[in-house]
């Protein structure tokens, strides 16, 4: 006949002070233990801008946007959109465009280039995006302006 051997009870001391009269943990004691291996002070946040961009400010074309920056104003109340690399809040426009708001929403947090060239705007209207302007992409995701990019003869500078 088989015997069954039970383990030995092995008193092992917790990392985490248990009240000896229950198991429950105490969660004072628990969450000082975990802030003891990631402090929350030392964690990096994202950089949020402090202000709001100003669009066709000489600074806005410094400054850089990436395009998960972009997707996340995608609404009739705040539209960025991406032209040639370069980030654009058309969001005061959205009423006055000729084609009517639909076709802005349409790429509304995305990049736009290919609807924005094959619309046949002018080189006024071209001209005209300056004033929109609040950024450009990171060199890692252009397509236009960057060594070995897409060539086009007719993008403005």
């Amino acid at each position: 006949m088989a015997t069954v051997q039970s383990p030995p009870d092995l008193s092992l001391t917790s990392p985490l002070p248990v009240k000896q009269d229950t198991n429950d943990l105490d969660l004072v004691a628990l969450t000082m233990a975990a802030l003891r291996f990631v402090s929350p002070w030392s964690v990096d946040t994202p950089t949020k801008w402090s202000t709001r961009i100003v669009p066709g400010t000489p600074e806005a074309k410094d400054r850089v946007i990436t395009l998960a920056e972009v997707s996340l104003h995608d609404t009739p109340k705040d539209c960025w959109v991406v032209i040639y690399d370069r980030i654009y809040d058309i969001t005061d426009f959205l009423d006055e465009h000729p084609g009517g708001d639909d076709i802005m929403l349409e790429y509304a947090g995305r990049d736009a280039s290919t609807a924005f060239r094959s619309s046949g705007h002018s080189i006024l209207a071209t001209k005209a995006l300056d004033r929109f302007l609040i950024g450009e992409l990171p060199l890692q995701e252009r397509m236009y302006r960057r060594p070995g990019g897409i060539r086009l003869s007719d993008i403005p500078e």
